[in-house]
């Protein structure tokens, strides 16, 4: 085999990184054979899929044309025709089973997984998905927040911490305060739970504190010193009346927390004030005599302290409120076996502080390593930027494996692109990307910057805002123009996409007056007409509320489909949906009046059954019948009321359907919960020009579209995050962490400078990111669009200013290239067949076969059952039958066991006639211990478990006959005798009987059932 190179591509935009991987996946599929051996690894699950089927596709083509092998072969640079392409297609499909293309979460949940008991783990573990986690985290928070009872200590303590943390300010709403620490810094919790490192004086400033005072600042006597030390002679009366100015800013400080020229001077110059010596810019330059040195000092440690004491108290407070969450977290969520993506990092990072893994068995980290590392010897990864180091320090052992590896037969593979880091804030680290390259020789970096999707005009766009790392300097920080010069190379055009026609430009908008920002994206939709045209239109944005209200605007003033995101949302992009979610509200709360109102409006304007009047015998069918059987009977009734030809709300609905069905998995199945469920659901993606698609920048990373309409309103100053946050080492890991205060007052300091500096590096990057993502999502034509009303020196706005100018134009376009009619000669790419559509009138929702009616015949006993037998709380009858049943399904036979029987068991095994069916029989005989069975029968689902089977079998493995053996534990006396015990539980072991001669293919005569009652130690046999 060849030797394999271990490769870093580092793909702009549109460049081919799919495309790499794919190539990539096939070559070692070809030298290898082993595809099972192979490990690839994304962030989206539709990006696995789109993996997968790219692989599929290019196998398929290539087996079924020689002209198309060819090419792949060159591209791959190995020998092979069709007829090997075909050879690895079949064993592909063959191995399926055996595939490892999957996200990073799926991935990193398997290992968990496998490794459960060692990390404390149990019960059947389970993976939130998006709309699980939130009302998991919400339980969560209730449990602490509103437990009922008298104030626990542990209480107690929180709302102290609450109060700590919110600086008495507790009136606000907790829900949403707590809800807001919980969402933003329970990852920086994981990632740094020791309490050391939140808001300690003594780690941000180890030797000591320079702004701490042992006691409330006297601002009176502050101002009073400050006019005191002043000279009599030397100064101008202006100097001299900024000095009172500053006097009396120092009165009033904590009432209004501002300062003025004089003091912001003195603040950037306070190392030499603190040193007792210092020139002053004051009008001019002055030298400060020493009183008045030493009186600036002491007004300048007292306003540091006075916001410094609170951060650090709020610090420290957040982070009891985070412990708290977290320990009950643990308890309700985490150990039981529910996990959220940041709990498998957690688990598994090696230096994951209170991890359990360690503290279940030290070497049991090793032993993870050691098996993954012979399971895998190829690793691909996708969108590395988007990786952190917490989760690469989950896998860097076994990477080490491979770049240490001397038989050049395993190898990395990794893609990516640092220019388009959007999740800075979720700990991802565009240097990880470099560094890892930098830190082996043997790893080859290879840089993609021709674009396979964009029209050069859009790329002369791109290379005119980003290609002058100067200008990026001079209004970001030059930390952030050094990680973009790292990253940045030029775009150009690929063959396929050289001679696109296409159009870009940059358009002013206004605040209030015409054209604001909606009337601009409007007057450029009228233009284009997408739909008609077949076009895909992306109108790209920062904030969520800001996607909601462009979407609102344009459904109100135009006919065009909308939709909030490219995703599909089944129960709010469309009327039908909106139609089911208040039935199941008003079925829910008949209270609910929103719900009830919006019904009766819908019931007075179109024909067919009353939505409103159906709502009591929803709520009876959801109870009665489960979630998706009831909604099919409200779809049916929304159904009556559309037209007999819109098939797209019948889709919406049917998709819903089959959400429900999905929901019946959900461990939390209320009505509240199927409503929130469903409203937040998504399915595939819109398909192409079928609507004008509304979402974040965020959101469409990934995604591409033939227009982009990008509204850019970043008019930040570019402070940096102003959340609590670490200061992080040059390896990513927390040094302390804090509240940062007001930027001037960081500055001062040369601890909370780099923080300062940090926290604006990140903005400043994460930023040009941004924008650089909405840019390169289109196509064919992109129109930006900017209001400068208040824009900051910092801000992308301003940045832009300074790449293409800011005088308008009459129609208030700024800067433009490429040819701006290019929509009229635009031709929509060939579309795979869409699925065909249902006949009209074709009775919509109905089930491929009637429902299901579970039945275990355990739980179907005859008999009356005392009362109080029900009412006995402390009855502890199924704790003790649970005991009695692992105690029996520990036995194989008795003269086999090496261990003495449990305790519970003597009893029972006095009994010569009990001791003689757990002996083993003389001729051949098959042991069944605690194995489960289900089968159908007409419209019942029968599903049990069999306690013990003997299968007794003639010399040539035959079986004769066989006897079921089942435990009871039922208290036996004169009220219920053994005869009467054995009535009530026949009808279980006939079903148990009956399923046994489904198996065994054994007629009923030769199946014997027994029973044996542990209460009284006796047999009784059928």
């Amino acid at each position: 085999m060849k030797a394999l190179q271990n490769i870093a591509i580092s793909a702009s935009a549109g460049s081919g990184k799919t495309y790499q991987l794919t190539n990539r996946f096939i070559y070692l599929l070809h030298l290898t054979e082993q595809p099972e051996r192979i490990i690839a690894l994304t962030f989206t699950r539709t990006a696995a899929g789109e993996f997968f089927h790219k692989i599929i596709a290019k196998l398929s083509e290539a087996a079924s044309d020689p002209t198309a092998a060819a090419r792949l072969a060159d591209e791959l640079d190995i020998t092979a025709d069709s007829a090997r392409f075909h050879a690895l297609l079949r064993l592909l499909i063959q191995r399926m089973h055996q595939l490892n293309l999957q996200t990073l979460d799926s991935f990193f949940f398997r290992v968990v997984s496998a490794f459960a008991l060692e990390l404390g783990l149990s019960g059947s573990l389970r993976l939130l998905d998006e709309t699980a986690e939130p009302r998991v985290r919400n339980t969560v928070r209730d449990s602490i927040v509103h437990r009922p009872g008298e104030l626990s200590d542990a209480l107690h303590e929180f709302w102290q911490a609450f109060k700590q943390a919110t600086y008495g300010h507790e009136a606000r709403k907790v829900e949403s305060i707590v809800s807001q620490f919980i969402e933003q810094l329970y990852g920086l919790y994981l990632d740094a739970p020791d309490a050391d490192l939140w808001g300690r004086p003594n780690v941000i400033w180890p030797g000591g504190c320079p702004w701490a005072c042992p006691q409330a600042p006297d601002w009176d006597a502050l101002a009073g010193a400050l006019r005191d030390s002043l000279p009599d002679e030397g100064l101008m009366k202006s100097q001299r009346n900024d000095f009172e100015t500053a006097a009396r800013k120092v009165q009033n400080y904590p009432v209004d927390e501002d300062l003025n020229a004089l003091l912001r001077n003195a603040l950037a110059i306070a190392p030499d004030i603190l040193g007792g010596h210092a020139t002053l810019t004051v009008r001019k330059p002055l030298e400060l005599p020493p009183g008045t040195c030493q009186a600036l000092a002491d007004i300048l440690k007292a306003v540091l302290w006075h916001h410094l004491e609170r951060a650090l108290h709020n610090t420290q407070g957040v982070h009891r409120i985070l412990q708290a969450y977290h320990e009950q977290y643990d308890r309700l969520v985490r150990r039981p076996g529910r996990l959220a993506f940041a709990d498998l990092i957690h688990l598994l990072a090696p230096d994951s502080t209170r991890s359990p893994l360690d503290a279940t068995d030290p070497e049991a980290r090793q032993l993870m390593d050691f098996r993954l590392d012979g399971q895998f010897d190829h690793w691909l990864f996708d969108e590395f930027q988007d990786t952190s180091r917490p989760q690469w320090a989950v896998v860097q052992n076994l990477i080490d494996e491979i770049l240490q590896d001397a038989s050049d037969q395993r190898s990395l593979f990794y893609v990516g692109d640092t220019k388009q880091c959007l999740y800075l804030w979720r700990n991802s680290d565009d240097r990880l990307f470099h560094e890892i390259h930098q830190s082996y020789a043997n790893i080859v970096e290879n840089t993609l910057a021709q674009s396979w999707r964009s029209a050069p005009a859009i790329l002369d766009a791109v290379n005119e805002v980003f290609q002058d790392n100067n200008r990026i300097a001079q209004t970001f920080s030059e930390d952030a123009a050094r990680r973009w010069a790292r990253a940045w190379k030029a775009h150009s055009a690929s063959p396929a996409t050289r001679s696109l026609s296409g159009y870009a430009c940059w358009l002013e908008a206004q605040r209030e007056d015409s054209p604001t920002r909606n009337e601009r994206i409007l007057q450029i939709l009228q233009q284009l007409n997408p739909v008609e045209r077949g076009m895909s239109v992306g109108v790209l944005v920062r904030r969520n509320r800001d996607a909601n209200e462009v979407a609102d605007f344009l459904r109100e003033n135009s006919t065009f489909p909308v939709h909030t995101g490219s995703a599909i949302q089944p129960a709010r992009d469309n009327a039908a949906g909106a139609a089911l979610l208040a039935c199941l509200r008003q079925a829910a709360h008949p209270g609910d009046r929103l719900a009830l109102g919006y019904l009766r409006l819908i019931d007075a304007s179109t024909p067919g059954p009353s939505l409103a009047d159906a709502t009591s015998e929803l709520r009876t069918r959801l109870l009665r019948d489960g979630h998706e059987s009831a909604m099919r009977w409200a779809c049916q009734r929304i159904l009556a009321k559309l037209p007999a030809d819109d098939t797209r709300h019948r889709d919406r609905l049917d998709t819903l359907i089959e959400k429900a069905r999905t929901f019946e998995g959900e461990e939390q199945r209320d009505l509240d919960a199927l409503v929130d469920y469903l409203k937040n659901s998504r399915s595939g993606d819109c398909p192409r020009g079928d609507a004008v698609i509304v979402e974040t920048i965020h959101k469409a990373k990934g995604l591409e579209y033939d227009v982009v309409i990008m509204v850019n309103e970043d008019k930040g100053g570019g402070s940096g995050d102003r959340r609590i946050a670490p200061l992080l080492d040059k390896q990513g890991r927390t040094k302390w962490i804090l509240e940062p205060i007001k930027k001037d007052l960081m500055e001062a300091d040369p601890h909370l400078a780099r923080l300062q500096a940090q926290a604006e590096s990140q903005q400043d990057f994460g930023n040009l990111c941004t924008l650089y993502v909405g840019m390169t999502r289109a196509r064919r034509a992109l129109y930006m669009i900017s209001d400068f009303s208040r824009v900051g020196k910092r801000s992308t706005v301003h940045f832009l200013r300074t790449c293409l100018g800011d005088h308008a134009d009459a129609d208030g376009c700024l800067w433009s290239t490429g040819d701006p009619e290019w929509h009229t000669s635009f031709q929509p790419e060939e579309q795979p067949d869409a699925p065909t559509a249902a006949p009209l009138g074709t009775p919509a929702f109905q089930p491929a076969h009637e429902r299901l009616q579970l039945q275990r015949p355990s739980s179907g006993k005859a008999g009356r059952i005392p009362a109080s037998r029900l009412l006995d709380l402390e009855a502890d009858a199924a704790e003790y039958g649970t005991q009695m049943h692992d105690a029996f399904e520990q036995i194989t036979w008795l003269d086999a066991n090496d261990s003495e029987p449990h305790p519970l068991l003597r009893p029972c095994l006095e009994n010569a006639a009990i001791r003689q069916r757990l002996t083993r029989p003389t001729g051949p005989c098959a042991l069944w211990r605690e194995k489960s069975f289900s089968y159908v029968e007409d419209d019942q689902f029968i599903t049990g478990v069999f306690d013990r089977v003997h299968l007794h079998q003639d010399d040539a493995g035959r079986i004769t006959h066989a006897e079921i053996i089942d435990f009871k534990t039922d208290r036996i006396h004169e009220k219920n005798t053994i005869e009467q015990a054995a009535k009530k539980h026949r009808p279980q072991l006939e079903a148990y009987a009956k399923a046994l001669g489904k198996i065994t293919g054994l007629e009923s005569g030769k199946i014997k059932q027994t029973l044996i009652f542990t209460d009284i130690s006796e047999v009784y046999s059928f």
